[in-house]
């Protein structure tokens, strides 16, 4: 009986770039100076889908709350700060935001539970270039105090090129934006502020003033141009032909906002069919296995790749997984240097002398780049031009077995 084909590849998905950075579009304000219950503020151009709002909203009654924020594009808008009363018994400030928004002519309607006793603030937000796949809030924070020097307090961001939005109302002088943030409006002397966070750190929005009550605002959103690590360290993964199906086998050491694996198929290596989608187990710091059956190509050999896609609706491809759909291995090789300069390789296999095998060596499109053999448990492999960096799979294989090993060049 032929024993199955094993292919054994260690993969570690790395770090991406996406997109272009954030990008404020456009910012408004409306002081309300009534005691209604609504406030509604329209922004001065069109929306545009997938973006960002962020809504800073400020009233004078303590005993009021907000009982909803909505636009009349439908999109749907959560809470960041819960309402943080500030200047003693006077005043009352929260923050919300929506992503992923429907565009077109967008006023924003907030309604309390209680009508102020005089005023009602309003400052409306849009941002491009904001992660729209997923939730993009990352971090917040709040602070309120009677010093010259204004700060929301400070959180640790998770990715880098994150936007940093910070709003301050208050003060018995003039505020004034702070260092490094672009000021996007001053009305009613209150200020809106906003910077890219550039890399993973401790940030705070800053302002400047001359003392007097005031309270300070930030969050932090993911940008689709922010370097985010792909959260799965993919251990193995593994392909044996068993009754002509391919059983496939892949475990993760780790992985955090992972969202699903999805298993692709070639009969040729190019061509790719979607076979099957895997959910994540969920965030773990441990070892997590998954499996999946998948019918054999009509060729010698099937080809796999898995596609790792994260919450935030972004991918990255594993290296291809070639399994010989009818060869057996119970071989062992040994392969070294490995990295490899890409003019030798070196190795042995568990196989007794004057057992004939072949060996082959391909590129990551599957073009033959050597092709020898050997009668003896040792062999070595010359190349016959210096390989260029990249990944690269040694086949070895006989009537009795075949075994794949992969190989990194690297100058």
């Amino acid at each position: 009986m032929k024993k199955n084909t094993i292919i054994n590849l260690l993969l570690l998905f790395t770090v991406l770039q996406y997109g272009n950075a954030q990008t404020h579009v456009q910012t408004t304000s409306l002081f309300q100076n009534t005691t209604s219950k609504t406030i509604s503020l329209a922004f001065g151009a069109s929306s545009s889908a997938g973006n960002l709002i962020v809504v800073h909203l400020d009233w004078d009654n303590q005993g009021s709350t907000i009982n909803s924020v909505k636009d009349n594009r439908g999109n749907t808008y959560y809470e960041i700060i819960a309402p943080t009363n500030w200047n003693g018994t006077n005043y009352s400030a929260a923050l919300w935001y929506a992503w992923d928004i429907s565009g077109g002519n967008t006023t924003v309607t907030a309604k309390l539970t209680l009508n102020p006793t005089s005023f009602t603030q309003i400052y409306i937000s849009e941002y491009s270039g904001i992660v729209s796949a997923a939730d993009p809030l990352d971090k917040s924070s709040v602070n309120k105090g009677n010093t010259a020097a204004v700060s929301s307090g400070a959180a640790t961001t998770t990715y880098n090129n994150e936007l940093i939005y910070g709003a301050a109302i208050g003060a018995a002088g003039t505020l004034s934006k702070g260092a490094g943030f672009a000021l996007r409006s001053s009305a009613n002397q209150n200020i809106i502020e906003d910077k890219t966070g550039v890399g993973v750190g401790s940030y705070s929005t800053n302002f400047t003033s001359a003392g007097g009550n005031w309270i300070a605002q930030m969050a932090s959103f993911i940008s689709v141009n922010s370097l985010i690590t792909l959260p799965v360290n993919l251990l193995s993964f593994t392909g044996k032909c068993e009754h002509n199906k391919i059983a496939l086998t892949w475990s993760t050491a780790s992985e955090m906002n992972n969202d699903y694996f999805t298993v692709e198929q070639s009969a040729e290596g190019t061509g790719w069919k979607i076979i099957a989608t895997k959910k994540s187990q969920g965030n773990s710091a441990v070892a997590q296995q998954y499996s999946f059956t998948a019918d054999a190509s009509a060729g010698d050999f099937s080809y796999f790749r898995l596609k790792q896609t994260d919450v935030a609706g972004k991918s990255k491809y594993s290296e291809i997984l070639r399994v010989d759909n009818c060869h057996t291995s119970s071989a062992a090789v040994n392969i070294y240097p490995n990295p490899s300069n890409g003019i030798s390789l070196y190795g042995s296999i568990n196989l007794k002398a004057n057992e004939s095998y072949t060996i082959e060596v391909f590129d990551n499109l599957g073009k033959m780049v050597y092709h020898g053999g050997s009668v003896e448990p040792a062999f070595a492999i010359n190349f016959p031009h210096i390989l260029p960096s990249g990944i690269y799979y040694a086949r070895f294989y006989s009537a009795a077995f075949s075994v794949v090993k992969c190989i990194l060049v690297a100058h």
